[in-house]
C-alpha cells in the first residue's frame, strides 16, 4: 500500500511472514508475533517481500465507556513495534471465538483486545525492562567498532527514534549515541588498564579513523590522552 493515513489508530499483528513498515522516514522489519500500532493521521506504507498474514484491528477515536481510546491518546502517541510472540499460542482459540460470534464470543473477544491494548500502554511506559536493557546493551556492546546512527539501534530493537530516545533517557540519563560513546570510551579504559594492545590498535578495535581521531575523542571524555591514562593506571597498580 502506498503512503496513506487514517483517522483511527490501526493495531497489526504479524502471524506469518514479513511485513515492511515505513513511517517517519524509517522502514521497520516486521516478523512473525510483531505488533504494531500507528496513532491516528501518521502517514505510513506497507509492503512485504514474502507476502504476509495479520490479525489487524482499527479503533475509532470516539471516546469508548472503558476509556481506552482516552489512554491511547496520552501513552500511544508515536508509531510502536513489540514482540508479542506469547499471544501465536492463543489465536486458535481467538480465531474460534471469531468465527462463532456469540453474544459470550463476542464478550472474550472485547476482553482479550482490551487486555491487549492495555499490556502495549504499559509496555510503552514502562518500556525500559530487562529484555530491552539487554538488547540494548547487546547490540551496542557488539558493534563497539561500527560507526552506530540513530537509526541503525532504532531498527535493530524495532522502536521509533522518538521512543528509543525517551527510554534511553529515562533508564541511563543520557541519548542512544551518548550512552554508545560511553560504551566505546570504557572498552578503551579497559584495553589501556589490562592489556599491552597498541593505541593503534585500540583505536582501530573501536572503529576511529585513526590514532589521532581516538586520542582527541578519548582526552575530550576522559581529560587526559590515552598514554598519559595508561601510564597513570600503571603507576597506580
Amino acid at each position: 500500500m502506498a503512503e496513506h493515513h487514517h483517522p483511527y489508530y490501526q493495531i497489526i499483528y504479524v502471524i506469518e511472514g514479513i511485513l515492511l513498515f515505513k513511517v517517519n522516514g524509517e522502514e521497520y522489519s516486521l516478523k512473525r508475533g510483531h505488533i504494531c500500532i500507528t496513532p491516528p493521521f501518521h502517514p505510513h506504507s506497507l509492503r512485504s517481500e514474502t507476502g504476509y498474514y495479520q490479525l489487524g484491528a482499527n479503533l475509532q477515536t470516539h471516546k469508548d465507556s472503558k476509556g481506552i481510546i482516552a489512554l491511547l491518546d496520552i501513552y500511544i502517541q508515536d508509531f510502536i513495534v513489540m514482540d508479542y510472540s506469547h499471544l501465536l499460542e492463543v489465536l486458535p482459540s481467538f480465531e474460534k471465538e471469531c468465527r462463532e460470534l456469540t453474544k459470550l464470543s463476542k464478550v472474550k473477544i472485547a476482553n482479550f483486545l482490551d487486555g491487549v491494548m492495555v499490556s502495549c500502554m504499559e509496555n510503552a511506559i514502562n518500556g525500559t525492562d530487562i529484555d530491552f536493557k539487554n538488547k540494548l546493551l547487546t547490540f551496542l556492546n557488539k558493534n563497539l567498532d561500527q560507526r552506530i546512527s540513530l537509526s541503525d539501534v532504532s531498527k535493530e530493537l524495532s522502536i521509533s527514534q522518538s521512543h528509543l530516545e525517551r527510554l534511553v533517557k529515562r533508564e541511563f540519563g543520557s541519548g542512544v549515541i551518548e550512552l554508545y560513546n560511553q560504551l566505546r570510551i570504557n572498552k578503551a579504559c579497559s584495553l589501556l588498564s589490562n592489556s599491552n594492545y597498541s593505541i593503534e590498535n585500540i583505536s582501530l578495535h573501536l572503529g576511529f579513523y585513526d590514532t589521532s581521531h581516538f586520542s582527541h575523542f578519548f582526552k575530550q571524555k576522559i581529560k587526559m590522552s590515552p598514554t598519559q591514562y595508561r601510564k597513570h593506571k600503571n603507576w597506580t597498580k
